[in-house]
C-alpha cells in the first residue's frame, strides 16, 4: 500500500477506537486475536455466507412444494460440513494450533434453520433470479485503490445489478432493527467511492448481509457519509503519523489486544480527534 493510502476498513476500526489505528500502525507485528469458539463460527460464517449464491441456486430450494425448507437445509449442512473440515487449511496462518473440536464446537452454533427460512423468505418476496442477482458475486475480496481518494479497501463481494457494480459486506455479528450500523455504513460506503473510481460510474447503494441471519440491507450513499469518509482518511492519516487521539469512554477494551500499551492520558494531539 503507498504512503498515505488508508483502508476502508481502518474507519470501521476507527469508529471503534481511534486507538486501534495508532498502535495496529506502530506495530510491526501482525495483531494478535484471541482466537476463541465466537471468533471461529464469524469466520465460518463469512465462508459460508459465500456460498449462499450456490445454495440458492440448487434444484428444488425455494419450490413452493417444499414448505419446510428441506432443499435449502441440505445444501447449508453440506457446504458447513465442507468449510468446517476446510477451515484451518484456509487459515492456516491465523489458526495455527486451533484444535478441530473448537471449529466444530463454533459449526454448531450456527443456526442453519433461521439462514433457510429466510432464505426461503426471500425467494417469496423477491423471486429466486432476483436473489441470485443481489448476492452472486462477480468477484470476491477484489482490492480496489484509489490514488484519487487515498483510501484502498477490498469488500466481501462485488455484484452487478442491471449492468452496474455493487460493493457488498458480509458481517457476522447482531443486525441492527433496520438499515445497517453506522461503522457498516460507512465502511460501504468507502467501498461505494472506490468502486466509481475503479469502473467510472455511479454507485446509488451497496449491500451488507448480516450473515447470522441472512439479512440482506440495502444501504444508500449519501453525500454527508461521502463527506464523513474524506473526514476520517484526514483523521487516520494524522494517527498514522503518530498523533495518539484520546481512548473514547465506550472503547471496547475487554479483549482489546493493546490494552497494556494504551495509556489513558490526553495527549497534546488528542484535542484533533
Amino acid at each position: 500500500m503507498k504512503t498515505g493510502r488508508i483502508l476502508a476498513s481502518e474507519i470501521a476500526a476507527y469508529l471503534r477506537c481511534p486507538r486501534l489505528i495508532y498502535f495496529r500502525s506502530q506495530s510491526e507485528d501482525a495483531e494478535q486475536r484471541i482466537i476463541d469458539t465466537k471468533y471461529l463460527t464469524r469466520l465460518i460464517l463469512k465462508e459460508l455466507a459465500l456460498t449462499h449464491h450456490c445454495t440458492v441456486a440448487r434444484d428444488g430450494v425455494g419450490d413452493a412444494d417444499d414448505a419446510d425448507n428441506t432443499a435449502a437445509i441440505k445444501q447449508l449442512r453440506t457446504e458447513l460440513k465442507r468449510i468446517t473440515d476446510e477451515l484451518l487449511v484456509l487459515y492456516r496462518a491465523e489458526l495455527s494450533g486451533v484444535d478441530q473440536q473448537m471449529v466444530v464446537d463454533a459449526a454448531d452454533s450456527i443456526d442453519i434453520d433461521v439462514i433457510s427460512a429466510q432464505i426461503a423468505e426471500y425467494v417469496r418476496i423477491i423471486g429466486k433470479d432476483a436473489l441470485l442477482t443481489k448476492i452472486t458475486p462477480c468477484a470476491v475480496e477484489h482490492t480496489l485503490y484509489s490514488d484519487a481518494l487515498g483510501i484502498a479497501g477490498a469488500p466481501d463481494k462485488l455484484v452487478r445489478i442491471n449492468g452496474g457494480i455493487l460493493p457488498y459486506l458480509i458481517r457476522t455479528g447482531e443486525k441492527p432493527d433496520q438499515g445497517a450500523w453506522k461503522p457498516d455504513r460507512l465502511q460501504i460506503t468507502a467501498c461505494a467511492m472506490l468502486v466509481e473510481e475503479t469502473f467510472g460510474q455511479t454507485v446509488k447503494y451497496g449491500i451488507v448481509e448480516y450473515a447470522r441471519f441472512f439479512e440482506l440491507r440495502e444501504v444508500q450513499i449519501r453525500l454527508k457519509d461521502r463527506r464523513k469518509i474524506l473526514e476520517l482518511r484526514n483523521r487516520i492519516r494524522r494517527i498514522k503519523d503518530g498523533k495518539m487521539p484520546d481512548r473514547p469512554r465506550d472503547a471496547p477494551c475487554e479483549f482489546c489486544a493493546y490494552t497494556e500499551n494504551c495509556v489513558t492520558q490526553r495527549s497534546l494531539a488528542s484535542k484533533f480527534f
